[in-house]
């Protein structure tokens, strides 16, 4: 690579027995000189990763020695000449990474020794022209990111050489071409994030040297034909956000060098295949987001490889499988929204690759295992409304949500030494006592939620470390004494509901200082004194309940106020 910059001078074209012609990966910009059509002796001619804009002269068609022409990566603007169709003997057509418009000329289609077309990433519109399937040397196309329009040309199954077919992100619609099965020696199809309609072709079955399958974001609907099972050498699946339905065929149980399978956002029911447990090289398996019932995979993963499993909102029943205790490979595992149950202490094991663990709204009972505080890189373990009793282990490292379940006891100081922990729900347990000091140490906190507990004595005033905080709220508690001032220090603040609870004495004067202020609730207290003036600085408060305490006085001249409706603000 070198550093040559400049435009291209139009002399060039005096080399004329100039065969190889390489000034890529330099720093060239503006036009492409036309004259470059007098080097009628070229055949490689490479400006690839250069600043250069306009248009692509059509004088290149000229060149009718040219076997690769590489012009990707520059600024390259207007259509793709139809002159290029001249180019009789090229093999390489590189003109992907530019901003063309329009679109593909049907003359490229003339090209008969063509092997690899690449126009991806280019602003290019219009249907894909059915000369294409003229390119019986074809062995990969990439037309993808585009704003390309219509069907796939059924010609495309005339492609028997093809192995890549890449038409992802543009805006194609219709069915996916049964002939597509044709193209036997295909290794990668994508076709995702498009709007394909219509069944999956089972002709796609056939497809033995397919490794990688990705019609995911299309409008797909029907059921899985069982002849995917039959694609031998695929490692990842993706039929994820579609409109699938019925169940997931067993034959995809055969796929055995399948590393991932998604099947995410779709309306499949009945069972998860027991026969996906026999999947030994499976990494990542994303179930989530459909109408799954019974039981998981009693054998999922037996290899030891699993490292991302997604099950959540389905209808899911039973146990954890014993293998997933011992899935020493996991990394990110999401459960929540079933109805799974079991032991919560007995059925998870330690795992030392472990960052992610929702289980939260099932059904699982039992403590909090002292295991989780041996999973040295967990950050975010969430078990919210389950069953859970017990006390907070104080070794646990990085719990996010234990809201609604049974635990009781005091917080533990040990949890001041999260310090990079950004949320935090204990909602909706038995916690009580006091809250620690250490509490404080916890300066990245955004969001705290410790309402629906036996918290008592004062607010610490350490809660005025919290200058993060955006989310704040320890209702229906036992807190007494005064509100701290040191909470008119978190600027921003957004949401506050200290209501339910004892506090007593003023509302403090510098709450104006809340500027961020969306929500207030003081509520259910015995708070007394004048409502401060200080609220008439608090400009994006829009809802505020101060009712049954014993405040006194006019009511501040705010929107927040004079909009309250009568339960806001009765009771003192």
């Amino acid at each position: 690579m070198n550093e040559l910059f400049g435009t291209i001078p139009p002399e060039i074209s005096h080399l004329s027995k100039l065969i190889y012609l390489d000034l890529s990966f330099n720093n060239f910009f503006g036009a492409i000189p036309p004259q470059i059509g007098l080097l009628i002796n070229l055949e490689i001619l490479s400006l690839a990763e250069n600043q250069l804009s306009s248009s692509i002269p059509p004088e290149i068609g000229q060149l009718k020695s040219l076997k690769d022409l590489s012009l990707y990566a520059n600024n390259l603007r207007g259509s793709i000449p139809a002159s290029l169709g001249n180019l009789s003997n090229l093999v390489y057509l590189y003109l992907n990474d530019n901003v063309l418009l329009n679109s593909i000329p049907a003359s490229l289609g003339d090209l008969s020794n063509l092997a690899y077309l690449a126009l991806y990433k280019n602003l290019l519109s219009a249907s894909i022209p059915p000369e294409i399937g003229n390119l019986s040397n074809l062995l990969e196309i990439d037309i993808s990111n585009n704003s390309l329009t219509g069907p796939i040309p059924y010609s495309i199954g005339n492609l028997e050489k093809l192995t890549l077919l890449q038409v992802f992100e543009n805006h194609l619609y219709g069915s996916i071409p049964p002939e597509i099965g044709n193209l036997k020696y295909l290794k990668l199809l994508c076709l995702q994030t498009n709007n394909f309609s219509g069944s999956i072709p089972m002709s796609l079955g056939v497809l033995s040297f397919l490794t990688v399958l990705d019609l995911s974001n299309n409008q797909l609907s029907g059921t899985v034909p069982k002849e995917l099972g039959n694609l031998k050498s695929i490692t990842q699946l993706d039929l994820s956000n579609n409109q699938l339905n019925g169940t997931v065929p067993i034959s995809l149980g055969n796929l055995s060098y399948l590393a991932g399978l998604f099947l995410h956002d779709n309306q499949f029911c009945g069972p998860i295949p027991q026969e996906i447990g026999n999947l030994t090289k499976l990494t990542t398996l994303q179930l989530n987001t459909n109408h799954f019932t019974g039981f998981l995979p009693q054998n999922l993963c037996q290899s030891g490889s699993l490292q991302n499993f997604s099950a959540h909102d389905n209808h899911l029943i039973g146990p954890i499988p014993k293998t997933l205790k011992t899935c020493m490979s996991l990394i990110r595992v999401r459960l929540e929204q079933n109805q799974l149950f079991g032991n919560l202490s007995e059925d998870f094991g330690v795992y030392r690759n472990l960052q992610y663990m929702d289980l939260s709204h099932n059904n699982f009972s039992g403590e909090i295992s002292n295991n989780w505080s041996r999973c040295p890189q967990l950050g975010t373990l969430l078990i919210a409304g389950n069953g859970i009793g017990g006390g907070i282990p104080p070794e646990i490292g990085n719990l996010l949500d234990l809201s609604y379940n049974r635990l009781v006891g005091k917080l533990p100081r040990e949890f001041g030494k999260l310090t990079s922990l950004l949320k935090l729900k204990l909602n909706g347990n038995q916690l009580s006592g006091d809250i620690s000091p250490e509490l404080g140490s916890l300066t990245n906190l955004e969001y705290l939620d410790l309402s629906s507990n036996r918290f008592d004595n004062s607010i610490p005033r350490i809660i005025g470390n919290f200058l993060k905080l955006h989310y704040l709220n320890m209702s229906n508690n036992k807190f007494c004494h005064d509100i701290p001032v040191e909470i008119c220090n978190l600027a921003q603040l957004s949401q506050l509901d200290l209501s339910h609870n004892s506090l007593e004495g003023k509302i403090p004067s510098q709450i104006g200082k809340l500027n961020s202020l969306v929500m207030l609730d003081f509520s259910h207290n015995n708070l007394s004194g004048f409502i401060p003036i200080a609220f008439e600085e608090m400009h994006g408060l829009s809802y505020v309940d101060i009712s049954y305490n014993k405040l006194e006085g006019s009511l501040p001249n705010t929107k927040a106020f004079q909009d309250a409706c009568i339960e806001a603000l009765r009771g003192n």
